[in-house]
């Protein structure tokens, strides 16, 4: 009984610690959040690319997620999310959707802009005239779809052919290639509606990105600022290029000096495996033998951090004559616990 109360409470102790870092995990990786929140509302135009769950962000730091997204009757969308309890929102705050990373993820972020100070009480939305969707990404690649189509693929490969066929002194002339340009400058001539398709998409595109200067204002200005922390790291960065590629020259090194210990490894491997193949059978029957050898160990350790044997027999094994073996009894018994049974 002493025994299995101490397996019992060790089980006990190892199923809790489980259950903790499980629970740990869950919350790290579903991004659950315990503290107190409230719940507001936002109302947009578009909400492409947003889904329940995703991220609410102030200046980049996350204080809250998206509850839910409904349709409203004159085909706005109002979108639920929850804010920790020290957030406060105002009847001039912002809410806009940005994208989180390169794949289409978005999140949802609240910005402070000009308005009443007056404080949102929970359940309270925020308006259109207040909100801005996502920059369609879409819209503006697929602006130059009719450009696309009007090129050629077969005509500019051959136009670039013949060009550096020409200026290596092979094939044809310049004046074949003067002939392939003017042959591609008709064709485009001849797609002349569909340039103005693209022109007419280009002005969508330009509008679209107009009403959305602010954020390339920003993207720019944020570029530069790159720019300069790069250069003002230059000579940091050019070490740490020469570190690179001298650690990649002791990789190299190290490799090279492994190669033969490696090659020898996959020999004794190569005549490991042969001797097993052609031993397969004691080798097959050790494994299926080697599971009750390890039970009854088991059983063995079952009374204590200990193990009991016993010697019935001691047999020395010599090489007699022509190699064969020889066994010389030494010791033994065949009474007891070594009695035959």
């Amino acid at each position: 009984m002493a025994a299995l109360r101490s397996a019992a409470w060790r089980l006990g102790l190892f199923l809790t610690v489980c259950a903790v870092g499980a629970f740990v995990l869950l919350s790290v990786f579903a991004q659950l959040r315990f503290g107190p929140s409230k719940t507001y509302g936002a109302e947009f135009l578009n909400v492409s690319g947003l889904r329940d769950g995703d991220i609410v962000r102030i200046a980049g730091v996350e204080v809250g997620k998206v509850q839910s997204i409904t349709v409203n009757r004159d085909s706005t969308v109002r979108v639920a999310f929850s804010a920790d309890d020290t957030v406060v929102l105002t009847e001039g705050s912002r809410a806009e959707i940005r994208y989180d990373d390169l794949i289409g993820n978005r999140f949802l972020a609240l910005l402070e802009g000009a308005g009443s100070t007056r404080r949102l009480d929970p359940g309270d939305t925020i308006p259109t005239d207040r909100t801005r969707p996502a920059l369609d990404l879409d819209a503006v690649i697929g602006g130059f779809q009719p450009l696309f189509r009007a090129l050629d693929p077969d005509q500019v490969n051959e136009l670039t052919a013949q060009l550096i066929d020409a200026f290596q002194g092979q094939g044809p002339t310049i004046g074949s290639f003067l002939t392939q340009a003017a042959a591609l400058t008709n064709t485009l001539a001849d797609r002349d509606v569909l340039i103005g398709q693209t022109i007419d998409n280009l002005n969508v595109v330009l509008r679209s990105l107009g009403g959305q200067n602010e954020r390339f204002d920003k993207a720019v200005a944020s570029l530069s600022e790159l720019v300069g922390g790069l250069a003002a790291r230059r000579s940091d960065l050019s070490t740490a290029v020469a570190h690179i590629d001298a650690g990649a020259g002791s990789f190299a090194d190290l490799l090279s000096q492994a190669r033969a210990p490696f090659q020898k490894v996959v020999r004794e491997l190569d005549r490991t495996a042969g001797i097993a193949v052609a031993d397969h059978e004691y080798l097959e029957r050790f494994l299926d033998e080697l599971p009750d050898k390890y039970r009854a160990l088991n059983r063995q350790a079952m009374y204590g951090d200990f193990f009991s044997f016993y010697l019935c027999d001691a047999v020395l094994k010599l090489n007699g004559k022509g190699g064969q073996p020889v066994y010389i009894k030494v010791a033994g018994q065949a009474t007891g616990r070594c009695a035959p049974r």
